[in-house]
């Protein structure tokens, strides 16, 4: 089963882990994009969150990824301005195109021990980031990953990574 699309106003939402007995594995495009929603909680049985899937959430302040979830798609969280609190679960072993970008709210980031490639542009324009942990997994940070990252005051950067993209921290202050 996929979310499509969340029609309600609640601001605290829980995605059942469960419709009509069937599992729910993903949550589809753009299924979030500009609700209300202030929390969301993944069930465990969640597998794959689509493109935009909670873009421009201006509410969205805390969102944990269960370790099931594989991937993230492009966008996914992409001008969620008030995320603050993020957990990426150990499932995820890519952070692709732009996945956070524009979440002013984040202050720090906890990169899992699974993940390999930080994408093109996935923390760009995170301005509220100050800090980030980027684990031994990591073995490449894609073009403008950091790019406008203004209060980014500390980065440690593992030797396990051998390609830093173009402008990776453009503008980091």
């Amino acid at each position: 089963v996929m979310i499509t699309k969340y029609t309600g106003s609640s601001i605290k939402v829980r995605i059942p882990e469960k419709v009509e007995h069937e599992p729910v594995t993903r949550i589809g495009d753009s299924a979030f994009e500009d609700s209300k929603a202030t929390f969301v909680y993944i069930p465990n049985s969640v597998q794959v969150i689509d493109e935009y899937a909670f873009s421009k959430c201006a509410g969205l302040m805390s969102i944990t990824i269960p370790n099931n979830v594989t991937k993230i798609g492009d966008s996914a969280l992409i001008m969620s301005t008030g995320l603050r609190d993020l957990q990426i679960g150990n499932g995820v072993t890519e952070i692709g195109f732009g996945v956070f970008a524009g979440c002013t709210g984040l202050t720090n980031v906890t990169i899992p021990d699974n993940v390999t490639v930080i994408g093109l542009k996935a923390f760009s324009k995170c301005t509220g980031l100050t800090s980030i942990t980027i684990p031994d997994s990591v073995k490449e940070i894609g073009e403008s990953a950091f790019q406008g990252c203004t209060e980014l005051t500390s980065v440690t950067i593992p030797d396990s990574v051998t390609k830093i993209g173009e402008q990776a921290f453009q503008g980091c202050t």
